[in-house]
């Protein structure tokens, strides 16, 4: 029979946690589908744990803080239903889009609640590395993405683990959960959301985390779509060959011949390169 498994990951979120908890129960029921709700303690030192396990749900404790991903991994582990709605412990996301993001569910494998509705509360620090991932995925999966890493969202567990080996331990997880199922031909919808100011402090580096969604976004068109990666670098290196070449001819005393004729050779080789990636992931997925 299907049903719901509610994962929430928590860290240090002993100022909001009982109220998440308190608030999903109705919205669960309306769902009307078997529920469960997980909450993994990822190493939290303020006592979330014991709150989560005073309000009556199972609590799964990971030693110490291993990571938001690692967190959801665990909860899917134990999950005991078909499909998985995680969403965050800060109290940002709206308990009552739940039944919606059910609905949606029953003909997708995955249903994101976008952070898109008129009030929407994401710091102005975070706004323009989350415009730039957001337009670089974009790209990469060659769709438009209302909402790339939303911690809010349902998708069928069977689905997921088939990217376990590609999901991450930190704050990645979404996004690359999101480029893995558009970049594989999954159906996955989005319900527009608001999105409110969190409680406590927010445990995102800006800098060093975007730098780590960057890598993920590129490892992971390499894996699905290696073409959208290697032919424009390659594009790009035979074009400036060309423009090397105009410029010495017209400007220098004599033209740079090796240059242009290293950099022709490296833009060949790397267009090659994603020829033969694209055609053994093509033969894989085949």
């Amino acid at each position: 029979m299907r049903g719901i498994s509610v994962v929430i990951p928590a860290h240090n979120e002993s100022k909001s946690i009982r109220r998440v908890l308190e608030e999903i129960r109705e919205p669960l029921s309306r769902a009307g589908l078997p529920s469960e709700v997980i909450v993994v303690d990822d190493g939290s030192t303020d006592g979330t744990g014991d709150l989560a396990r005073e309000a009556g749900v199972r609590v799964v404790a990971h030693g110490g803080g291993r990571g938001y991903g690692a967190a959801l991994k665990t909860g899917m582990e134990q999950a005991s239903h078909d499909m998985i709605l995680i969403m965050d412990a800060d109290g940002t996301y709206p308990p009552g889009a739940i039944p919606r993001l059910v609905e949606e569910s029953r003909s997708h494998d995955m249903v994101v609640a976008a952070r898109v509705a008129e009030d929407v509360h994401i710091p102005l620090i975070r706004r323009p590395m989350k415009w730039l991932l957001t337009k670089l995925a974009n790209y990469l999966a060659g769709i438009r993405i209302p909402d790339l890493n939303s911690g809010m969202r349902i998708f069928r567990k069977e689905v997921a683990q088939r990217f376990l080996y590609l999901l991450p331990a930190g704050f990645s997880f979404t996004s690359t959960l999101t480029l893995a199922m558009l970049c594989n031909g999954y159906r996955v919808a989005y319900v527009p959301i608001n999105y409110m100011k969190r409680e406590g402090r927010s445990k995102i580096r800006p800098f060093p985390d975007t730098m780590n969604f960057i890598q993920l976004i590129v490892r992971t068109a390499l894996y699905f779509n290696p073409l959208k990666v290697f032919l424009p670098l390659g594009l790009f290196m035979a074009g400036f060959a060309v423009f090397i070449l105009v410029f010495s001819y017209c400007f220098m005393d004599e033209v740079a011949d090796v240059t242009v004729v290293v950099i022709f050779m490296a833009a060949i080789n790397t267009l090659t390169i994603g020829m033969l990636a694209d055609l053994i992931d093509k033969r894989l997925q085949g």
